[in-house]
């Protein structure tokens, strides 16, 4: 036989081999998956601004409720915070349960907004700007 032929029927062995192995190969997971209900002890939020990438301070940040649960957009707000040295604002006395919306009030005619349900806020940085 020819010795390529040897050497891929070598591979083709090993391959379906490894496929009937009881080992597993299979990476475990860094963190366990979320959660179907939200955690009633998480009950703040952290916001990041950035502009082009980089955090930006005394950016004014407004956190309302949504105007419309179906079509989430950002209502009246409720509460005003400046971003913090690094960019940061906390908001807190949340409701784990409710849909929060944040607006980072860039300039004049320039805004960036989210509107996150408690599986976002309760887990991951809200990221506003450019």
């Amino acid at each position: 036989m020819p010795k390529r032929l040897l050497i891929s029927l070598a591979v083709a062995a090993l391959a379906i081999a490894a496929c009937h192995s009881n080992s597993s190969v299979t990476p475990t997971p860094s963190s366990s998956p979320g959660s179907p209900k939200p955690n009633p002890s998480i009950t703040s939020a952290t916001i990041l601004v950035t502009v082009l990438g980089t955090p930006v301070a005394r950016i004014p940040v407004e956190e309302s409720t949504p105007k419309n649960k179906v079509s989430p957009r950002p209502g009246k707000p409720f509460e005003t915070k400046n971003t913090g040295k690094h960019g940061q604002v906390h908001f807190t006395d949340l409701k784990p349960s409710r849909i929060y919306c944040w607006v980072a009030v860039l300039g004049k005619s320039h805004t960036s907004s989210e509107c996150a349900s408690w599986g976002i806020w309760q887990n991951e940085t809200i990221n506003l700007g450019t």
